[in-house]
């Protein structure tokens, strides 16, 4: 028993690696994944799994809209015994969902299954790195999915009709600012700049805009808010600045900003690489869409959060655990990960994948951003206990009031010192 779950018995880690025969039972493992419209490459992957392993049936339970429910969805079943075989948790929830799971008995830790695969196999197809973020006070709860740090879309068009070139793309938020300003000012139909943290159900923007400054989203003993100081009081006020500057309208929802975008009538918006495939195909010939790397305020110390999730393996039936690794390792390893890569944009969690994919992104410049900015992505923090969704609640209100600019950036920092402090459970 490890401090917040259970290991895959040794016997059951070294029978992962004997081959599949045709005389064994057929098994079904359930799974589940947030993001419905994830479903377009987790299914046709979990396909071509299943005629490598014709034993193996996988089933698709009903996707949760984001992270957060999928969590909240999770620990619900966790109390009535149904979770599913396969749960691809969030990276801002994993630390919750281990210390939730764990003292059930339901959190199932990897490190006896990756070393019965064996030192060479876990070093040829992961960094270290890749694997910090599925881990959990140093123990392997999830193995890496997808990942991906935030990135600038732009319409290269407007910017070229701003005076900007597209091939020199500003690299600080200052450059920013002014050519989003420029864009703006074509016509009163057009805006130069979106980046509204509030408007997604995380915390990723936010989390962005801590680290790119070199900040930390609590102190070291996890007691209260990190950024209760100069730096979170000058995180906030670029983000009101931003507004004010630009004439951005603040949105709730990505959607307006978004259609915006695709409509051809916003230069410069702040997304997930996850959406070069889909956005491309948005905005189809109307203009040429480009990306850019976020630019990071803090050169030497400055990161980002690193967005995605870990394949978890929750099973308990031991047929079912060597079903559902699997298929951890199918999904993460190159033939998927590569797969994944260039149907949306992520950056592959698979070193192998990443190998293999360097002429697509030579060929594909839109899809390389994200992985020019690799050594910036840090872990996305998750808060300790049970209240992580609801800090990012009470935060993101905060927030969005000060870039409306019906909050000032001070009082807006003492009111969401005083509301994460008043939730971490320390």
């Amino acid at each position: 028993m490890s401090r917040h779950g259970v290991s895959l018995p040794g016997a059951i880690a070294v029978a992962v690696l004997a081959c599949v025969t045709a005389a064994q039972a057929q098994t079904t493992i359930e799974v589940v994944h947030a993001w419905p419209g994830h479903a377009r490459f987790h299914e046709p992957l979990a396909e071509a799994f299943m005629q490598e392993h014709p034993d193996i049936t996988v089933e698709f339970r009903v996707s949760p809209p984001n992270y957060q429910e999928a969590h909240l969805r999770i620990t619900r079943e966790a109390l009535t015994n149904t979770l599913p075989d396969v749960y691809y948790a969030g990276y801002s929830v994993l630390r919750p969902l281990v210390e939730t799971l764990g003292p059930r008995g339901q959190a199932i830790a990897l490190d006896d299954v990756i070393a019965a695969e064996g030192e060479d196999w876990l070093s040829a197809n992961y960094t270290a790195e890749v694997l910090a973020l599925g881990q959990v006070d140093g123990r392997q709860y999830g193995i890496p999915f997808n990942a991906s740090t935030p990135v600038v879309y732009f319409n290269a068009d407007l910017v070229r009709q701003a005076g900007g070139d597209p091939d020199a793309f500003p690299d600080t938020w200052d450059g920013i600012i002014d050519l989003a300003q420029r864009i703006d000012a074509l016509d009163a139909d057009i805006d130069g700049l979106d980046f509204s943290v509030g408007s997604i159900p995380g915390d990723w923007f936010w989390q962005a805009v801590i680290l790119e400054r070199g900040g930390a989203m609590v102190t070291a003993d996890e007691s209260a808010a990190g950024y209760d100081n100069a730096l979170g009081l000058d995180a906030l006020t670029f983000l009101r600045r931003i507004v004010a500057e630009t004439g951005m309208a603040v949105s709730t929802t990505p959607d307006p900003y978004r259609q915006q975008f695709f409509a051809g009538r916003l230069g410069i918006m702040v997304a997930s690489p996850s959406g070069v495939r889909s956005f491309s195909e948005a905005v189809g010939d109307r203009f040429e869409m480009r990306t850019a790397v976020y630019p990071v305020t803090d050169r030497a110390d400055g990161g980002l959060p690193t967005g995605g999730n870990a394949a978890t393996v929750l099973a308990q039936d031991p047929d079912q655990q060597r079903a559902a690794w699997a298929f951890v390792k199918f999904m993460t390893g190159p033939r998927a990960q590569a797969d994944i890569a260039m149907v949306t944009g992520y950056m592959p969690t698979n070193r192998l994948a990443a190998d293999a994919l360097a002429g697509f992104y030579a060929e594909n410049p839109n899809y390389r951003s994200v992985m020019v900015q690799m050594d910036r992505a840090r872990p996305w923090y998750g808060y300790p206990g049970p209240n992580g969704v609801e800090i990012w609640r009470a935060q993101r209100e905060i927030i969005d009031q000060v870039q409306r600019g019906t909050l000032s950036p001070d009082q807006g920092l003492a009111d969401l010192v005083a509301a994460t402090n008043g939730l971490l459970d320390r």
